[in-house]
């Protein structure tokens, strides 16, 4: 479904990338593992069409993307590590500011469906004001809100306890049992231990290894990529 190729991407504020390949295929769960500074935001953030790469190439469903970065807009919604603003209105109506720009069909809908899924119990509440792992919620609750084909997920455990993770790890679910792929990006691995069909291993900001549920030591490559010694 979404591969780079051979990925360049020179030193910003999201980290660089060198000749990093990795694909997603449809109806997958993809993880992205490594230690801060592996690459892993980058990645993500070249998959979602916010940056153009310097060198290699990105395919959405076998076509050639690189230079069309509103295909990929079009395409994949994205989740960044940070919530992004206003944080001077209610939770309830960034969800629908966020949704007009984010084009939502039948928004009102979406927004009360999503705010469900993941308990979004504070919709009053100034966005400022709200707690990291509610910020989490709400940021989620955006990425699920419009439909995508791929949904690229950075840090989506970050903040969330037991009842928040579950909740991500059964909209996860339903979404590649739909056929959509997901691309998630942690430093810690519980939830790619939890959800992940296969990993790649990242490490300044290229690929080294890949792993498989199939493998027996599936989850202590995953714990070893992320700097645990164990789970």
């Amino acid at each position: 479904m979404l591969e780079l190729i051979g990925v360049v991407l020179e030193g910003n504020g999201l980290g660089r990338l060198d000749r990093c390949s990795f694909e997603a295929r449809a109806g997958e769960v993809l993880g992205l593992i490594g230690r801060t500074g592996a690459g892993k935001t980058a990645a993500l953030a070249i998959a979602a069409g916010a940056l153009t790469p310097g060198r290699g190439r990105i395919q959405l469903a076998g076509r050639d993307v690189s230079r069309r970065p509103a295909k990929l807009r079009e395409a994949c919604a994205w989740s960044r590590e940070r919530l992004d603003g206003p944080f001077d209105i209610t939770a309830a109506a960034w969800l629908d500011w966020w949704g007009r720009l984010d084009g939502i069909p039948d928004r009102a809908a979406a927004i009360e469906s999503v705010s469900a899924r993941f308990k979004i119990d504070f919709a009053n509440v100034l966005v400022g004001h709200l707690s990291r792992g509610q910020r989490r919620r709400l940021a989620l609750a955006r990425v699920w809100a419009r439909p995508a084909k791929v949904r690229l997920l950075d840090a989506p455990s970050d903040g969330l306890d037991g009842s928040g993770l579950r909740r991500l790890t059964q909209a996860i679910r339903e979404s590649t049992s739909a056929g959509e792929t997901i691309i998630l990006a942690d430093s810690t691995p519980h939830l790619a231990v939890a959800v992940c069909d296969r990993v790649v291993l990242m490490k300044q900001g290229t690929v080294k290894a890949e792993a498989s549920r199939a493998d027996d030591d599936f989850s202590a490559q995953i714990a070893a990529a992320a700097g645990w010694g164990t789970l």
